[in-house]
């Protein structure tokens, strides 16, 4: 197997990826099979089940993609099922103090680091087939979790510091649509006090041996922000990136089209 997606962030590279909403076995083939280094299947903002989230980690898997799961929130359950699945990490949003974050990290791994609860029938295990002589599996699970947390309003823009100290975290990604409606002014991620925050956040990350991460639209902000610092990278969605292309393959019609009644 290749080297994780955390290991390539601790080796200091910068990972793409995108929101994955179409739970589409074909959808996830081509993503993989396109170059996408990660997908973060969205179970937070997309109707995707614990059942389907294994299904689409599998299926990357044979693309050589890695996979992360946005959960639906920071409870435990969510945390546990999308790492048993064999997903390579999780990403949390709506952290709103700082011990949600500890509380947060700490589910992504078990004794002595955390507090995940064991199972050796898990995929995430190989189903009782993990070969505990080469490393033992729990060992080895804790090493492989990758820890995404969402800095997404202002009180916690502002505690970054602290959080960026918490050890098992190992990206903190800024969310711009929901860091614009923190700062009273909703949708307007590309405002220059939304760029403010975000580079503050990204500085900070590297500063503490983090990686920054962030959700991107296009290749002006893509650039900018790398050149902050962002390692973590999220272009648009999957149903973004189609719909754009869809657009874009519509408006060729429109000079043979009959304008519509």
């Amino acid at each position: 197997m290749g080297e994780t997606l955390k290991q390539r962030l601790k080796n200091h590279e910068t990972v793409f990826g995108t929101f994955y909403k179409l739970n589409s076995p074909i959808a996830t083939e081509m993503l993989g099979w396109a170059g996408m280094d990660f997908i973060v299947i969205d179970c937070e903002h997309g109707a995707i089940s614990s059942e389907s989230v294994e299904n689409i980690v599998r299926c990357a898997d044979s693309t050589g993609m890695s996979t992360v799961v946005r959960v639906a929130s920071d409870a435990e359950e969510h945390i546990l099922h999308a790492l048993d699945s064999g997903a390579e990490g999780v990403q949390i949003p709506d952290l709103k103090t700082v011990e949600q974050f500890k509380r947060s990290a700490a589910a992504c791994k078990y004794y002595p680091l955390g507090t995940r609860g064991l199972s050796r029938g898990t995929r995430s295990s190989r189903f009782g087939f993990w070969n505990e002589a080469e490393q033992p599996y729990v060992e080895a699970a804790n090493e492989r979790s990758l820890v995404v947390v969402h800095i997404e309003n202002k009180e916690m823009a502002e505690k970054i510091d602290e959080i960026c100290q918490i050890p098992d975290i190992d990206v903190v990604f800024v969310g711009p649509a929901d860091m614009s409606q923190s700062l009273g002014i909703p949708g307007k991620s590309k405002d220059p006090r939304i760029v403010e925050v975000a580079c503050k956040v990204l500085e900070a990350a590297e500063k503490y041996g983090k990686a920054g991460g962030i959700n991107v639209t296009n290749p002006q902000d893509l650039e900018m922000y790398i050149q902050h610092g962002a390692r973590y990278i999220m272009y648009s969605s999957d149903t973004g990136i189609f719909a754009k292309a869809l657009k874009s393959t519509v408006a060729q019609f429109a000079p043979y089209q009959s304008e519509k009644k």
